[in-house]
């Protein structure tokens, strides 16, 4: 078998510039990489930092991601939808996400909240 040559017939002095060159191609680019990641600023971490998002949202600030939905614990509500088992209900005239605890639903039947967890509402059919 013949051996893959990947510089056709040159001679070994055109092949050892060759791997030479790549050697040092690939340091200088070492070497400019790790240059442009330092930086003058105290709170610089690299070259990249103006792609990274370094500000954080409070929930002091009013940031919340999550409602808080413990209002409805207890609450009797109407389904809009179908909970299959999932749908929405409606309490005293506000519309409610809601999952049930794996029974169908039908629209129009009654429903009461059962539990609350975070963002999942919890009902049972009356």
């Amino acid at each position: 078998m013949s051996e893959v040559q990947i510089f056709g017939g040159a001679s070994s002095a055109v092949i050892m510039v060759a791997y030479c060159a790549m050697t040092a191609i690939a340091l200088l680019g070492i070497f400019i990489v790790l240059y442009l990641s330092k930086s003058n600023s105290k709170k610089s971490v690299g070259m990249l930092d103006e792609l990274v998002l370094d500000e954080r949202q409070q929930n002091r600030d009013g940031y919340t991601s999550v409602t808080d939905k413990s209002k409805f614990l207890g609450a009797i509500g109407v389904c809009v939808t179908d909970l299959r088992p999932a749908g929405t209900i409606t309490v005293e005239g506000e519309p409610v996400d809601v999952v049930t605890e794996g029974s169908f639903v039908k629209q129009g039947n009654i429903v009461k909240v059962i539990n609350v967890d975070g963002s999942r509402v919890l009902v049972r059919q009356i």
